[in-house]
């Protein structure tokens, strides 16, 4: 008896198979699923070479899998893409029993291992979710042509403007400067241009990848940097105090996924702060969004969590 959790998001896509007792049998890592970047064809595409892989390295047949969960990015409110979303994946689990929701359901499942609370997403894009009674209320995730405040994408845009500022003189130079020409083999300032616009094409994902390059400069003290992860914090922090007002009771969990908080202290530290004298708990996520996916999969047939489960699935 298996379950599959898949948690796809703006740069990975991970399938993961667990068993009843929630030890991990096999995990397969493809990339992106967001279909406004790789297009519908190739959702399909990623989503059936997936399946069939962790199927096969796991020397197990198609029925054996009870019920799989999809968490997928780009599944929410754009009516259009949620329906393109689902009409791929009935082609692709045609004859499975499965279950279709978005990439921060299963982010929110898996930082607090099936419990109520609040789960700030922070990746190539941002959302923060809260969970109560079931029911699942959103703030931000508006997307990056209109917000996802936060995210790396945003980080990211936010280095590259402070990168003119410090070369152009608006700003003093500072480590960030020295870092972008370095590793993005500028021979000229004004390369940074066609870097953009040409080598990576405004791709969101490549840009989101620059918010690495902002979190270095700002550990080594450039005060640009440091005040980009600051503003990230303030962002996350009003996402976060704006679900707080869904809670009576007097300590919310809320926790933290996505690669921006690879950061580390510099995005947490300032987060304690601006919710300091909130009813709030920040806490380390409990499992990995792929494994949050196959926790709502195991829920779904009518099985309990239990903390020896949980604690199972952790040591994976």
């Amino acid at each position: 008896m298996y379950f599959l959790g898949i948690d796809g998001g703006g740069t990975k896509t991970c399938f993961t198979l667990i068993n009843e007792k929630g030890n991990v049998i096999n995990r397969v890592i493809k990339g992106t699923c967001h279909p406004t970047q790789i297009g519908f064809d190739n959702l399909e595409k990623l989503l059936r070479e997936g399946l069939e892989e962790i199927i096969k390295s796991s020397n197990i047949s198609k029925e054996e899998i009870i019920k799989s969960y999809l968490g997928l990015a780009g599944y929410g409110i754009v009516k259009e893409i949620a329906e393109g979303i689902a009409k791929v994946v009935s082609k692709v689990f045609n004859g499975m029993d499965y279950i279709l929701n978005n990439d921060v359901r299963v982010a929110i499942a898996g930082a607090l291992a099936g419990e109520d609370g609040i789960n700030v997403v922070a990746g190539t894009g941002s959302i923060a979710l809260a969970l109560k009674d079931e029911k699942v209320l959103r703030c931000g995730g508006w997307g990056y042509s209109i917000g996802d405040e936060a995210s790396a994408y945003w980080i990211g845009k936010k280095a590259l403007a402070l990168f003119s500022k410090q070369s152009d003189g608006r700003l003093e130079k500072a480590p960030l400067y020295e870092m972008f020409k370095k590793e993005l083999d500028l021979k000229t300032d004004f390369e940074i241009v066609s870097y953009v616009n040409e080598k990576l094409k405004g791709d969101r994902g490549e840009i989101a990848k620059l918010a690495k390059l902002c979190s270095d400069a700002a550990e080594c003290g450039d005060e640009g940097a440091i005040a980009i992860f600051d503003e990230a914090a303030k962002e996350i922090s009003e996402m976060i105090k704006n679900l707080l007002k869904n809670y009576d009771k007097d300590i919310v969990k809320v926790s933290y996924t996505g690669g921006v908080f690879k950061s580390g202290e510099l995005i947490l530290k300032p987060l304690r702060e601006y919710l300091n004298g909130y009813n709030v708990e920040l806490v380390e996520p409990q499992l990995s969004p792929d494994l949050g996916a196959c926790l709502l999969a195991y829920i779904s047939t009518g099985n309990k969590v239990t903390q020896e489960l949980i604690e199972r699935m952790k040591k994976q």
